[in-house]
């Protein structure tokens, strides 16, 4: 099986990766022409392997359009054929969730800093479709936040429909309670707590290399969580131009539903992504 990657956009691409797709020799559609599953987030890639995920993320929120911009690359390296390790930039790599903004690099306005985040991840592959999913992660890098991240990823597929979940659970190691500083910035940094993300993505195969993608989700932060946890809802389409590039793009409401202010269709992002297998 080869692995290909096809990006989203919005709550960001890759599933585990907007731009993620599994092309499959074994399975054919009717036309007689290879058929592939996509998947927001991809699990692991084969032994010695190497792939770039990369997200271009546009902050279209309202009154906030492309006040920031982020290029978010993601590199993965399959160890073996059942664990990958990855460098990790984006919210879909992170979390799984398609679209993200202000992620690592960010440039605009609204950007606190130009290298916000970055994590170092691991995709251990379990009894299929089941993968766990572990990391270490700076969740911010002024001031300096370090994160453990634990979870479990599983995929399958029926004919032209595939579903995707990814379940992770953020546990913050240090300053954990940032102090604030005097006079305080506008954005006052977040806690760093406890926070799960869970995606659900469902993407069906309308063409024998097109698939679209819908992708619901819960985030819930463990600090404050009636004013903090949120619904995104994002929605993607995924090409896969060839068995090693994919590209996507995606739509996303970052909080769709959810406590507190700022929810509705207010915050919204657009997501580009591309995928290279080497």
């Amino acid at each position: 099986m080869t692995r290909l990657t096809t990006i989203v956009v919005a709550s960001a691409l890759v599933g585990a990766g907007v731009a993620r797709a599994d092309v499959s020799a074994s399975a054919t559609v009717d036309t007689g022409q290879t058929a592939q599953s996509q998947a927001p987030n991809s699990l692991v890639v084969p032994k010695g392997s190497l792939q770039l995920d990369a997200f271009v993320e546009l902050d279209l929120s309202s009154g906030e359009a492309f006040h920031a911009v982020s290029v978010s690359p993601d590199l993965w390296y399959g160890v073996t054929d059942d664990l990958t390790l990855g460098l990790v930039h984006s919210t879909t790599g992170a979390t799984g969730f398609i679209g993200g903004i202000e992620d690592s690099i960010c440039v605009g306005q609204a950007c606190e800093h130009v290298y916000p985040d970055v994590g170092l991840d691991a995709r251990y592959q379990l009894a299929r479709p089941l993968a766990l999913d572990v990391g270490v992660y700076a969740v911010d890098t002024d001031p300096f936040q370090l994160a453990v991240k634990l979870g479990i990823a599983g995929r399958w597929a029926w004919g032209k429909l595939s579903l995707e979940t990814q379940l992770s659970l953020f546990i913050g190691l240090t300053n954990r309670n940032p102090t604030v500083a005097v006079p305080a910035p506008p954005v006052p940094p977040a806690p760093n707590t406890e926070d799960l993300f869970l995606p659900i993505t469902v993407a069906y195969l309308v063409a024998p290399r097109v698939d679209l993608a819908l992708q619901p989700g819960l985030v819930l932060p463990f600090t404050q969580t009636g004013d903090t946890w949120a619904i995104p809802l994002a929605i993607a389409v995924r090409f896969a131009a060839t068995p090693r590039f994919g590209i996507g793009l995606a739509f996303s409401f970052l909080d769709l539903i959810g406590g507190g202010k700022g929810t509705g269709v207010d915050a919204r992002s657009l997501t580009l992504g591309g995928t290279y297998a080497f």
